[in-house]
C-alpha cells in the first residue's frame, strides 16, 4: 500500500512540474511571437533606411565633427521653421498676424 501512495505521489508531483513546463513553453512561444512581430517592424525600418544611405560614407559616424554639426544646425531650424509655419497656420483668427 505504501508503494502505490508513493507511485500517486511521485506521479501527481511529475504532472504538476510537467504543467508548469508546458505553461512556460507557451509563454515563451507567445513572447516569440511578439518579437517576430517587433523584429519584423524593425528590419523594415532598416530597409527603408538602407535605400536612403547609398554609401558607408554617408554615415554620419564617418563625417567630420564639424559638417555634422552644420548638418545637425541646418536640420534643426528647418524643423523649427516648419512648425512655427504649421502653428501658425492652426491659429484661430483673431491670433494670427495681420501684417
Amino acid at each position: 500500500m505504501i508503494w502505490v501512495l508513493l507511485l500517486v505521489v511521485s506521479g501527481a508531483y511529475l504532472g504538476w512540474r510537467a504543467w508548469g513546463l508546458w505553461g512556460q513553453a507557451r509563454e515563451l512561444g507567445s513572447e516569440l511571437v511578439v518579437a517576430e512581430r517587433r523584429l519584423d517592424e524593425v528590419q523594415g525600418k532598416l530597409e527603408l533606411l538602407g535605400e536612403r544611405i547609398s554609401s558607408p560614407e554617408e554615415l554620419a559616424i564617418f563625417a567630420g565633427p564639424v559638417t555634422a554639426r552644420i548638418k545637425r544646425n541646418r536640420a534643426k531650424a528647418l524643423s523649427r521653421l516648419a512648425r512655427r509655419q504649421r502653428r501658425a497656420a492652426s491659429r484661430p483668427a483673431w491670433a494670427k498676424h495681420v501684417d
